[in-house]
């Protein structure tokens, strides 16, 4: 029976009488055990009982390095790897004297030729100080503020406690911004606190915020960024010189109250609670008087035709849609494809042949 005392845990193993596959506590990856500690539950791999417990690296010629494995309780729960800048919550390399970390990758290369650029900054989207790194291979989320997916390589701002992000274009993003569909007020990036206490619902989706919302406290009032973002979506049409705006039974009664005087600038007829509406000089037309193609064939909208119709729904079942990917209402017109229940927002279908991009911030550039 070997033995080895390994810098990855405290006490000497061993190797099991029998070889068997289990998941090594260092990888995590399910592979033959080389050593065990029974009484801890503890196994290591061939390859990971290979690595040194201590390492010199020119680096950080100054002090050794020395292998450390990331604890259940450990405080903080992640690292930021000061050669590569990804965070990561598996084993490292540290120097007892500094505050240098380097992952098992950049550990055992023989050279890194630059050393990641750590900033600090304490952001209204979180409670702890974030640091500048990338979420790393593990990536898993979204943005705190633009609530997009984080990708490994994404220059971030993150938090070694909480694992949470913010992209390093979002972190300027404006806190404050005028939006058509809240006109009674500016709209404003809240902070973290208000996820600190009882949930608050998106007035757009419904669903709770998780991520820091845009809001107005006075109004109470309170959209996620993507659909504050999606209520933007625009349509250029032929029929007016300015962006036509869809304005749904949701939108129609929040910011625009039940008005009998609101007609259709081409049939004059009541506009009822689905029309589209110019911003700029309040021109308003009903969906089915102004030229929108009824069906859609082309296959850079989707694989299957596409009818323009309005979206009936199922009780207690949500839709999305396939563009944008946020909430359809019932009763609002959209492209729906009869043969695989795909639908889309008028407006995002129509634009899906340009690159979808966030609305919201083009808005915060021009009001700026």
């Amino acid at each position: 029976m070997k033995e080895l005392r390994h810098g990855s845990h405290e006490c000497v193993l061993t190797s099991p009488e029998t070889i068997a596959d289990g998941i090594c506590n260092m990888c995590f990856k399910d592979k033959p055990v080389e050593f065990a500690c029974s009484s801890c539950n503890f196994d290591l791999c061939k390859a990971c009982s290979d690595i040194p417990p201590k390492v010199s690296h020119e680096f950080h010629s100054e002090h050794p390095l020395d292998l450390c494995l990331r604890k259940y309780d450990q405080k903080p729960g992640h690292i930021i790897c000061s050669g590569c800048g990804n965070m990561s919550s598996d084993c490292f390399y540290k120097c007892k004297e500094c505050e240098i970390y380097l992952d098992l990758d950049c550990a055992l290369l023989p050279n890194i030729f630059r050393s990641w650029d750590i900033k600090t900054e304490l952001h209204y989207s979180h409670a702890h100080l974030l640091k500048r790194c990338r979420p790393g291979p593990d990536a898993r989320g979204s943005c705190l503020l633009c609530e997009l997916p984080l990708s490994p390589s994404s220059i971030c701002y993150g938090c070694v406690h909480c694992y949470g992000f913010v992209h390093e274009r979002c972190r300027n993003f404006p806190v404050e911004f005028q939006h058509p569909v809240h006109p009674q007020h500016p709209l404003k990036r809240l902070d973290f606190t208000l996820n600190c206490g009882p949930g608050i619902s998106c007035y757009k989706c419904r669903n709770e915020i998780y991520t820091v919302p845009v809001g107005c406290l006075e109004c109470k009032f309170f959209l996620h960024l993507r659909c504050a973002d999606s209520m933007l979506r625009g349509l250029m049409h032929k029929s007016h010189q300015h962006m036509l705006f869809y304005v749904g039974c949701y939108t129609y009664v929040y910011t625009l109250g039940f008005n009998e005087n609101y007609h259709c600038a081409i049939c004059n007829k009541y506009t009822g609670e689905q029309f589209y509406q110019c911003l700029e000089c309040g021109w308003k037309v009903h969906c089915e008087c102004i030229e929108i193609p009824r069906s859609l064939v082309k296959k850079n909208f989707h694989i299957h035709p596409l009818a323009f119709t309005i979206f009936l729904g199922e009780d207690e079942l949500l839709e999305y849609c396939g563009v944008c990917e946020t909430m359809v209402h019932v009763g609002h017109h959209v492209y729906s494809c009869q043969e695989c229940d795909y639908l889309g927002h008028i407006e995002c279908i129509l634009r899906k042949v340009l690159q979808f991009c966030l609305l919201l911030m083009e808005l915060c550039i021009k009001i700026d």
